[in-house]
């Protein structure tokens, strides 16, 4: 990534969709996050191997890479693995209900207007003394 990511929160989007995972970034980086995206197991493995992320957001029900399946390998990866919202398009079965209970993991339905986005990624990340611009300045 780029030197000007220095000192900016970074955070992963893993997504199988190719728009849901720009349209995500897009919002992020406009907010002053770092972000970089991963669309399958493998770039997942990469990224985390190269980059510590301040958070993540990641689909519940990619192929091959559904939520148990990834938080196990976040936290195979991470020495801390850090907070992880949980995005999905429809419901979701009993199998992840209880997933999602037992972790305490918020879930994000997408898409999701940039306010709500912006607003998830603010409640999950710990105070920073250069925190990005404010959500409600992307109401606009």
């Amino acid at each position: 990534m780029s030197a000007d990511f220095k000192g900016r929160r970074r955070i992963l989007v893993v997504d199988d969709d190719e728009r849901e995972r720009q349209d995500t970034s897009r919002i992020l980086a406009e907010a002053g996050y770092a972000v970089d995206t991963a669309a399958t197991k493998a770039d997942v493995v990469t990224l985390l191997s190269r980059h510590g992320y301040d958070l993540v957001l990641a689909d519940l029900k990619m192929p091959g890479l559904n939520g148990p399946v990834f938080y196990q390998l976040l936290k195979e990866s991470c020495r801390t693995a850090p907070p992880v919202i949980f995005r999905i398009e429809r419901g979701y079965t009993p199998e992840y209900a209880n997933f999602l209970m037992r972790l305490a993991a918020p879930v994000l339905m997408k898409p999701a207007p940039a306010v709500d986005l912006c607003l998830a990624v603010e409640r999950q990340l710990p105070p920073s003394s250069a925190a990005p611009q404010a959500a409600s300045s992307l109401a606009s």
